[in-house]
């Protein structure tokens, strides 16, 4: 009853009156009225489980951390003047004007929500809504607002939210965080990206919402900053439709279509879906491929193998080697899943000489089951700074032939959606559908199978003449029986490079990819 009494002493505070409380201010169950142009001044912890009535102000001025706790209930007006912080411990709302002075407020798992009158003023570097863990900056909608500031941001830097929103609102609201971190649903080998992204949520609105973030110049950029488009993340699928960029104000911008995701920043991509047997490793009695490379230990390397001898394969528009984490290469969950071998992707036009040109290589890993995957090994491929449209795609491996979709029957119309990305599966394709004659490939049991023995890395295989692969497996060997290791003239992908004995590479060279007929010779079939 005192603490009441207390309380009931603050009542009806006039503009001719200030108050500083020095230690902690308590509300329980009382009404307690700041009246308009009157302050409060706490230098301890503030805590209400009711309402604070009036128009007045109160003023966060500690030397040490404060806290705040007003269990979901409404503030007046606050203004935040402590260097040490003040945090939320229980969630809090605001119906006037939420001022930064000095300092900022963290929210924790705690919302602070700003009702649909309310405004916010003095934010900027140090001074913010941090948003470190769950809690989010809402604001309650009642109509349409355009570029309303959130003022939100991460350690020292500020880094807001400006909503805009038009249509019809029950009980609606936009919630918003900011994450100093990558985007942990980014493609693995996206190239120019945000350093930082923003979680928002919807609720009650029929129309339109559109959400803009403000990142550090530079400090936030990772790669090149002109490169960054807008994106918005459904929690399954990303989308750059209707997005817009600004790199004079540091902003990216996209429509929010579902109740709750991320906007980010990253450079435009588009996603490959494709699948393609190699016959070194294919298995005709379980109908996937060997995955011996790997395992008992792995001899595939971590990062791409094509850049450097003794492949050096032409690398377009791809500057950043692919490298993969060790786990990638363990066993998995499902063992299709585990990985073969690493694979060389091209990315060719659709203009006039279409298949003609490379507009993009990546270096990605192909599974037991014929997917190829980005180097996290699950990912569909990405290809950066690329824009939607058709494409043809060319797979290329370091022993054996390439082979390629016909640019004239099978274009792939390829989108940055994972969920809708059209499978290119060269394992079942029809004849038509593959560039070349038939002669460009081989089938096992109607399947499509990309030639082996391609052990001194041209254009061809050939067990006699002139650079024949039967004697590359001979200079690798350098006269030892055998190797174990990650040799191109390793054939069967067993390993293990034999000359000569059980599952040798030579017998396999000549039996399974020519026929036992020495003088054949399998060339590779591309679009040129």
């Amino acid at each position: 009853m005192r603490h009441k009494k207390l309380q009931l002493l603050l009542l009806g505070i006039t503009t001719m009156f200030s108050n500083i409380l020095f230690a902690q201010l308590f509300i329980d169950q009382a009404t307690f009225t700041i009246q308009a142009g009157a302050t409060v001044t706490v230098q301890g912890d503030l805590t209400s489980n009711t309402d604070i009535q009036g128009a007045g102000k109160i003023v966060m001025k500690g030397t040490a951390k404060q806290n705040i706790n007003m269990g979901g209930f409404t503030l007046p007006n606050l203004e935040i003047d402590n260097t040490s912080n003040t945090t939320l411990t229980g969630a809090a709302k605001i119906s006037g004007d939420l001022l930064f002075t000095n300092g900022k407020i963290i929210l924790g798992a705690n919302n602070l929500t700003l009702t649909s009158t309310a405004t916010t003023t003095g934010a900027g570097a140090g001074k913010f809504v941090e948003t470190n863990s769950n809690g989010q900056l809402v604001k309650l909608l009642t109509a349409d607002v355009n570029s309303v500031e959130l003022p939100v941001g991460a350690g020292s830097s500020y880094r807001p939210a400006f909503v805009t929103t038009t249509g019809t609102y029950s009980n609606a609201n936009v919630g918003v965080r900011v994450l100093a971190v990558v985007e942990p649903n980014a493609p693995p080998k996206i190239s120019d990206y945000l350093l930082s992204y923003w979680p928002v949520t919807k609720a009650g609105i029929t129309g339109t919402v559109i959400v803009s973030g403000q990142y550090m110049d530079a400090a936030d950029v990772s790669g090149t900053e002109a490169n960054l488009v807008g994106y918005f993340f459904n929690g399954t699928d990303w989308s750059s439709s209707g997005e817009t960029h600004n790199a004079a104000t540091n902003r990216v911008t996209a429509p929010i279509s579902t109740a709750s995701g991320n906007l980010y920043g990253m450079d435009k991509f588009v996603l490959a879906k494709t699948k393609v047997f190699l016959q070194g490793a294919y298995n005709t009695s379980t109908g996937v491929m060997s995955d011996a490379l790997r395992t008992p230990t792995n001899l595939i390397p971590l990062s791409d193998p094509y850049r450097v001898a003794p492949y050096n394969f032409t690398q377009v528009s791809n500057l950043i080697a692919e490298t993969a984490a060790a786990s990638v290469f363990t066993d998995q969950a499902s063992t299709n899943d585990n990985i073969v071998d690493w694979v060389f992707l091209e990315l060719r036009s659709n203009g006039t000489n279409p298949g003609n040109k490379i507009e993009q290589t990546r270096s990605a890993l192909i599974k037991r089951d014929g997917t190829i995957v980005d180097i996290d090994g699950r990912s569909p491929v990405t290809f950066n700074n690329t824009l939607n449209g058709s494409y043809t795609i060319a797979i290329r491996h370091r022993n054996h032939l390439g082979i390629s979709a016909d640019p004239g029957t099978n274009l792939l119309l390829m989108g940055e959606q994972k969920s809708t990305a059209p499978l290119l599966d060269l394992t079942t394709a029809i004849d038509g559908q593959i560039f070349g004659t038939t002669a460009a490939y081989t089938m096992a049991g109607n399947i499509n199978l990309m030639w082996a023995g391609n052990a001194n890395h041209n254009a061809n295989v050939r067990y006699t003449g002139i650079q024949n692969d039967k004697d590359a497996i001979l200079s690798d060997l350098g006269g030892a029986p055998s190797l174990t290791g990650y040799y191109r003239s390793d054939i069967n992908m067993n390993r293990i490079i034999r000359y000569s004995g059980i599952q040798n590479d030579k017998d396999f060279l000549l039996s399974s990819v020519l026929a036992t007929i020495a003088a054949t010779t399998r060339t590779q079939q591309l679009p040129q």
